[in-house]
């Protein structure tokens, strides 16, 4: 036992980790961020040149006609602007034609960083060679956030992008000396420092957030996807069922049929199964919108708890589970709705057993907190993890062996909807392989608190 508990304080700890790492993606979403990717970069290439053509047109014009805001600039620099342009313009026709590859395809990543690079980091070196700092700002700003703007996934990308060209500037100038510019002005300055720091960090913090929403959206639409083919499921069986009986009755040629007991005990345990998984879908959505009026009582969780185990006996000797209640007799009454909790308790029971190998072992608790009454429900089986966890209570969550059981995964987000309208809180503590404990807090009947919440 000693050891039990040592591994769950262990597990438990190490699940906080897990609050570190991305949060959870779909195969299904990685795959559209990918076709995401090519897309966009598809589109950020080809705009990418024919803004490069507009600047080639600049330089051409200027060379013919001297454009006044360029007649500071020294001819040697200028001298450089075609070199420049050109080896752009291959660097981008060269990753339009590796995009369309085998090879682009499965690396859009490298494609990425070298159209960012193209713009930010090739002039850089090109000057360099000779003898010119070049910081850009301008042209990095339009870089920066036009890829924010046309290609808002993956902000690490972003990130190293900005780092490969503002490195460059922050490292390799000083190191050759080439700190001012051509009319002998620093290129280094706090507010320049600061304008890219912001900038930079705005554009991350852009394309985080929408990635963000974008696999909160795709989520949550697949989940509506198997929910409804969850439901089709679900309702599909028993109609099928009931139909293939009333075919096989009136393929008979007697005018009065006979049905047997086991048919009509069959068909009605499928009507009361479709009847059970409607209700609970529409008290589902129906808590989400309306409050719950609950019949308030003053009751003491001991007796009330030790009458619910005793309804449920049948299916704990069905699946071997030993229960231990530590409940206390002396415990303070609380204020609550006995039925809507009876439902927790049973959907707590009932789902550890669902979502178990037969043989755990429950334990019931409960102890005073404040003005509540904190209770628990815990269980030595497989356990989860802490994306698991997070995700447990929300509409048509399921467990990792749910998906071979029946039914709309709807229990604990109606557990929760419950305790929420008793004014009360529910979450669980869990890790892989160490059990799980369900805990929620109801008002003790001291509070006076009989007020229907949502």
């Amino acid at each position: 036992m000693v050891w039990q508990k040592a591994n769950f304080r262990i597990q438990s700890c190490l699940s906080r980790f897990e609050q570190l790492k991305p949060p959870f993606e779909s195969a299904d979403y990685r795959a559209w961020k990918l076709r995401f990717l090519r897309d966009r970069l598809k589109l950020g290439l080809w705009l990418a040149f024919i803004c490069l053509l507009t600047f080639i047109v600049r330089d051409t014009y200027d060379a013919v006609f001297h454009l006044e805001e360029m007649a500071k600039l020294p001819q040697s620099l200028k001298n450089l602007f075609p070199l420049i342009n050109g080896v752009m313009a291959v660097s981008l026709l060269t990753c339009l034609v590796l995009l369309k590859t085998r090879w682009g395809k499965r690396h859009p990543n490298v494609i990425f960083l070298s159209l960012s690079w193209s713009i930010t980091l090739v002039p850089q070196i090109i000057m360099t060679l000779w003898g010119f700092p070049c910081p850009e700002l301008l042209s990095w700003s339009l870089v920066f956030l036009t890829q924010a703007t046309l290609i808002p996934v993956r902000w690490w990308l972003h990130l190293l992008s900005q780092l490969g060209a503002i490195g460059y500037y922050l490292t390799v100038y000083p190191l050759l000396g080439l700190t001012t510019t051509f009319d002998g002005e620093s290129i280094y300055s706090s507010s320049v420092f600061l304008y890219l720091f912001w900038f930079c960090l705005i554009c991350d913090l852009a394309v985080y957030l929408y990635e963000r929403l974008q696999r909160t959206e795709f989520e949550s639409q697949r989940e509506l996807q198997v929910f409804m083919n969850t439901v089709t499921h679900d309702l599909r069986t028993p109609v099928m069922g009931a139909s293939m009986v009333l075919q096989s009755l009136l393929k008979t040629s007697d005018e009065r049929i006979t049905v047997n007991r086991y048919m009509l005990e069959r068909m009605l345990q499928g009507s009361d199964r479709q009847m059970s998984l409607l209700n609970s879908l529409l008290e589902a959505h129906s808590c989400d919108v309306h409050s719950f009026l609950l019949q308030r009582e003053s009751i003491h969780l001991q007796p009330f708890l030790q009458a619910t185990l005793t309804e449920m006996e049948p299916l704990l000797a069905k699946s071997q589970v030993s229960v231990t209640n530590k409940i206390r007799d002396d415990l303070p009454p609380i204020q609550v709705d006995p039925v809507q909790i009876g439902r927790v308790f049973n959907n707590l029971i009932s789902n550890a057993i669902k979502h178990n190998p037969p043989g755990i072992h429950l334990t019931l608790d409960a102890k005073v907190e404040g003005k509540s009454l904190r209770c628990s429900v815990q269980d030595d089986g497989v356990g989860m993890t802490f994306q698991q966890s997070r995700q447990l209570f929300d509409l048509y969550a399921k467990g990792r062996r749910a998906r071979y059981l029946p039914g709309l995964g709807l229990g604990l987000h109606l557990c929760k909807q419950i305790i929420t309208a008793h004014g009360g809180r529910m979450g669980v503590n869990s890790a892989p392989n160490a059990g799980a404990t369900f805990w929620f807090t109801v008002p003790l009947a001291s509070t006076g608190c009989d007020r229907p919440l949502i």
